[in-house]
């Protein structure tokens, strides 16, 4: 019987996708472990693998470019040798269980050339990642003649954009009606609560401008503000155990690792990759895993295992003129810490009033893990370990 291809579930909160096209043709000899088709869900695009072999079947009620996909949905087969399709495809199939689709699909990375069939030595084409390919769909662009800027010449999202000029808005993507759905669904469903503190930071900046360009320069990576965020609040979750918890299917579930997800912005939302054992190793370390997630975050080169987990998240907007904010929480974590810029602000010293840099934090938490009190000790923690940076380094 033909083997039916399914949209998989690429994460236990997704539902649907956005169908980015076929990788490969109609009729065309497939193998086990070769890129099918390209799918976004609500934390990134994904080139999605055959498992099993057979010839490629699509039908001509498959979804188009760009359309959106139902999770269980069939949308082509794979006929074994002298097989032929007895039905088209059906207008809609019942979800499978999120622990079946999780096994049946896995990731494509492929790196610099693929081969594409047609003739004897076939065709080679630089590859694309897939937010690019769904960009250029978007904007009704040839990506294949573009040069890439990616690792290994891949063409990147940035290799599009600063090649064309749309002419239209491209219209709200999955990734736009996600954050808008999980941001409502957060908000009026989890119980939020906000603590805040200010921070005083002239250590903080003394230490990064004086001391860290020898560290910088032994790294090869420029360390930030966020670099000794990311580490204070890792260290901090490693200390308050019950801050490092998320509420998962009504219950509370301790996590082993202290990770810390850092909110990145991007050209039509926004995706939190996770910064792994943050409090681990030196800020050299931590600073390198940060500048890679950002990279890869914005090239859309960024891979599932990079985004899920942790159970707090920063969002740093130091870099703008906001003081100070509060953000929602990203379930299931339980807390996400809003950091506005460091700037000079009236600060009482010793009983003086005097100009220091500080910052202002604001926490938000989800009442159903934490309590008032042991939220209180794990954002105080946070400040002693910023107003003592020597502790992060």
């Amino acid at each position: 019987m033909p083997i039916e291809i399914i949209i998989p579930r690429l994460g236990w909160s997704m539902e649907e996708g956005n169908f980015l096209g076929w990788l490969k043709k109609d009729g065309e000899q497939i193998k086990s472990g070769e890129p099918l088709f390209t799918l976004e869900s609500e934390k990134a695009a994904q080139d999605i693998e055959a498992t099993d072999n057979g010839t490629l079947r699509i039908p001509k009620e498959s979804p188009q470019t760009g359309s959106v996909v139902k999770v269980g949905q069939v949308i082509g087969y794979l006929l074994a040798e002298n097989e032929t399709m007895e039905r088209e495809i059906p207008s809609k199939k019942s979800p499978a269980s999120k622990t079946e689709e999780v096994g049946r699909v896995t990731q494509c990375a492929p790196p610099g050339l693929v081969v594409e069939s047609g003739g004897a030595h076939g065709v080679t084409r630089p590859t694309i990642s897939p937010r690019a390919r769904r960009r250029a769909a978007e904007l009704g662009v040839d990506a294949t003649g573009l040069s890439g800027s990616g690792r290994t010449g891949r063409i990147i999202e940035a290799d599009v954009l600063k090649n064309t000029k749309p002419i239209s808005s491209p219209g709200i993507s999955v990734m736009r009606r996600t954050i808008a759905q999980r941001t409502s669904t957060s908000f009026s469903t989890t119980p939020h609560f906000y603590l805040r503190a200010e921070v005083d930071a002239t250590a903080l900046i003394q230490l990064r401008e004086n001391f860290l360009p020898e560290i910088e320069k032994s790294a090869g990576v420029r360390v930030t503000l966020t670099d000794f965020i990311l580490r204070a609040q890792a260290k901090a979750l490693k200390e308050f155990p019950a801050a490092n918890a998320i509420w998962v299917d009504d219950t509370v579930i301790n996590l082993p690792n202290c990770d810390v997800g850092l909110v990145v912005g991007l050209l039509d939302g926004l995706i939190i990759p996770i910064v792994r054992s943050a409090d681990a190793g030196d800020l050299a370390t931590v600073a390198k895993q940060r500048s890679s997630l950002v990279e890869s975050a914005r090239s859309g080169n960024l891979s599932l295992d990079k985004l899920q987990g942790g159970a707090t998240s920063l969002s740093n907007l130091g870099n703008t003129l906001v003081d100070e904010f509060a953000a929602v929480i990203a379930p299931p974590q339980s807390t996400m810490l809003a950091v506005g810029r460091a700037a000079l602000r009236p600060y009482v010293m010793d009983g003086k009033i005097a100009a220091r840099s500080t910052m202002k934090l604001c926490l938000s938490v989800d009442h159903r893990v934490l309590d008032g009190a042991p939220a209180a000790e794990f954002l105080g923690r946070i400040v002693e370990l910023l107003e003592a940076p020597e502790k992060l380094v």
